[in-house]
């Protein structure tokens, strides 16, 4: 973990809350969404994203399952607000593997209430935003969104959709986006493009991670002209070289070390089973209708 990193654009962070009818993410998404930390102090520390959402009059908090599976006993957390991490405590659900989402109940109302629907239609090539807190970064959102910091934004391209568990109705999504640690738990939103009348965004998913690809870690080696080269550097001739500098050869070759790298493919799951999950426990705190939908009164 670095050092807090805060963005200050505060023209771009007023427009995204004013939720204009031509802002991307309308302020129903944008001031649900959450920084949390979690293992404060441990091995285990790192921070992550979550979202609220509204289920029958009742606020529930929601998260990836690999965020929290290594939660201290009593299920503290902390939350970013007014400044500083302030501590939480929840109930915690989760769904069945290989479902990569979590329902936490806070002890009280922690967003606005300004309607999220997760029942709409989408389509393949449709874009999609996730919001979330790469590397602790934020957008300072005091007075813009009540206690909290403001969520980036990224765009990515509905580009898979593929059952895991058709009795579940559990679905892992596939965009074509950049996603960076940090994200994990935030929602994936999009616009119904079928729906006339409403600009608002509807939740379509949680992002779980990227897929990754494995490659070989290499090195380089010496050798004196390239009939010289080992058989796998001959069979993939792109890694012989010849130094620009002093005419020098030498082939790149594995040094029996591996790393994951970001395929630039998003990965999430879909909603569905949060929501049945959540219908399973209806104990979320009581919605309450905020003059304004000022968050800041919740505190």
């Amino acid at each position: 973990m670095g050092n807090r990193i805060c963005i200050t654009i505060a023209a771009v962070a007023l427009a995204a809350v004013t939720a204009v009818a031509q802002a991307q993410v309308t302020r129903n998404v944008y001031q649900r969404v959450l920084e949390l930390r979690v293992n404060a102090g441990t091995d285990h520390e790192g921070t992550a994203t979550a979202f609220t959402i509204d289920v029958d009059g009742r606020e529930y908090l929601i998260t990836a399952k690999h965020v929290v599976k290594d939660l201290k006993a009593n299920n503290n957390f902390d939350v970013f607000m007014n400044g500083a991490w302030t501590p939480l405590t929840v109930k915690v659900f989760t769904c069945d593997d290989p479902i990569d989402i979590a329902v936490l109940i806070p002890p009280h109302q922690l967003t606005v209430d300004l309607p999220v629907s997760w029942e709409g239609n989408w389509g393949f090539g449709q874009e999609a935003y996730f919001l979330g807190f790469p590397h602790e970064m934020q957008i300072p959102g005091q007075g813009l969104n009540g206690p909290y910091p403001l969520a980036l934004i990224k765009r990515g391209t509905i580009s898979g959709s593929m059952v895991v568990d058709a009795q579940r109705k559990a679905s892992r999504l596939l965009l074509d986006g950049y996603n960076n640690p940090g994200f994990s738990g935030g929602p994936i939103v999009y616009r119904d493009l079928y729906e006339s009348g409403s600009t608002d965004m509807k939740v379509l998913g949680v992002v779980s991670g990227f897929y990754p690809e494995v490659v070989p870690v290499m090195k380089e080696h010496d050798i004196a002209a390239p009939a010289f080269a080992g058989a796998k550097a001959k069979s993939e001739p792109w890694r012989i070289w010849k130094r620009k500098k002093n005419g020098t050869y030498f082939e790149d070759v594995d040094n029996g070390t591996f790393v994951a790298l970001n395929t630039g493919i998003v990965e999430g799951y879909g909603i569905a089973p949060a929501i049945d999950l959540i219908r399973q426990h209806p104990i979320g705190p009581e919605v309450k209708n905020l003059p304004g939908n000022d968050p800041g009164t919740l505190h």
